[in-house]
């Protein structure tokens, strides 16, 4: 199973419910709220990416989406280097959030005193298939195998979310075509695409 999602999750439970009780023994003020605005993917122009600093390298998150639209030499577990070729959709899906709209999220549910419990924070699932595809759309230099998508019978349905309690929140989201978009943008001005 995904044991990072399972210990985020019990550790997100146990301090809303240590939170709960302190207030009850009066630890913590009578309007003590915990809100936790669980992201999934989080992409998009870093702050400290100064307009005139040409020495951006794609790192953490962004790093990852850079790799996946310009396959680089990454160095293995095992201290080798493996040289990235072309990519191949895999059969799974993943969900993302673009930087400013997770932080409106924070903002939001610190602001609205209704607010308190655990909230995703994405846009939504798209297969490979897909995600692939619209890179190319969007960056047609992007290095893919010549029969990219997944093609099984076995292909999978995207992950499902209901979103009704980030919505909640009143956060508008950038779309996942405009989330990559930016992305785009902003390693091309910095001369990485």
């Amino acid at each position: 199973g995904n044991f990072y999602g399972c210990l985020k999750t019990r550790q997100e439970k146990l301090c809303q419910q240590w939170s709960e009780q302190s207030v009850q023994e009066g630890k913590l003020a009578l309007n003590f709220r915990y809100c936790a605005i669980c992201p999934t993917m989080i992409v998009g122009p870093p702050l400290l990416a100064a307009d005139d600093d040409d020495s951006y390298t794609p790192s953490g998150t962004m790093g990852s989406l850079y790799r996946v639209i310009k396959p680089t030499d990454v160095p293995s577990l095992i201290g080798q280097t493996i040289k990235e070729t072309k990519r191949k959709s895999l059969n799974d899906s993943m969900s993302y959030i673009d930087v400013q709209d997770c932080a409106a999220q924070h903002v939001a549910a610190m602001e609205n005193t209704n607010a308190s419990g655990r909230y995703f924070s994405l846009v939504e699932s798209w297969h490979w298939n897909d995600i692939l595809s619209t890179l190319k759309e969007l960056y047609p230099e992007i290095s893919l195998d010549e029969n990219y998508k997944y093609e099984g019978d076995d292909i999978i349905r995207p992950t499902q979310f209901n979103l009704d309690r980030m919505n909640s929140l009143g956060v508008k989201v950038k779309s996942i075509r405009e989330i990559f978009a930016e992305c785009i943008s902003f390693f091309q001005s910095k001369g990485v695409l």
